[in-house]
């Protein structure tokens, strides 16, 4: 899987959660926005897949929560977080300004 860092410093405007250690290659970013939603996405960079997931203050449970499998390519550009498979296809995009939003979704 292949991604930059800095795109996702840049994006998510915090360095990420490392879980366990560096060398398992999972990472967890998080962003709350204006509103109080959360968003989280987490990188297993050596099993090519990644977790997204949505969640609001005011609400027990979450939004919206999903997992994708192999992942080739994770970019961070102009406040969007783009997923791309093994095919070259977008599987996810999600804008971040004004708000975040789904833009392009294939599970």
């Amino acid at each position: 899987m292949k991604y930059d860092e800095y795109e996702m410093l840049e994006l998510f405007e915090d360095e990420p959660l490392v879980m366990i250690d560096e060398q398992t290659g999972i990472f967890t970013y998080r962003k709350i926005d204006d509103y109080g939603f959360k968003l989280s996405f987490t990188i297993s960079v050596h099993e090519s897949q990644c977790s997204v997931s949505l969640s609001y203050k005011h609400f027990k449970g979450l939004i919206f929560n999903f997992e994708l499998e192999d992942i080739s390519q994770i970019k961070g550009e102009n406040n969007r977080l783009t997923i791309l498979g093994n095919d070259g296809n977008r599987e996810v995009e999600i804008s971040f300004k004004p708000h975040f939003s789904l833009k392009t979704v294939r599970l």
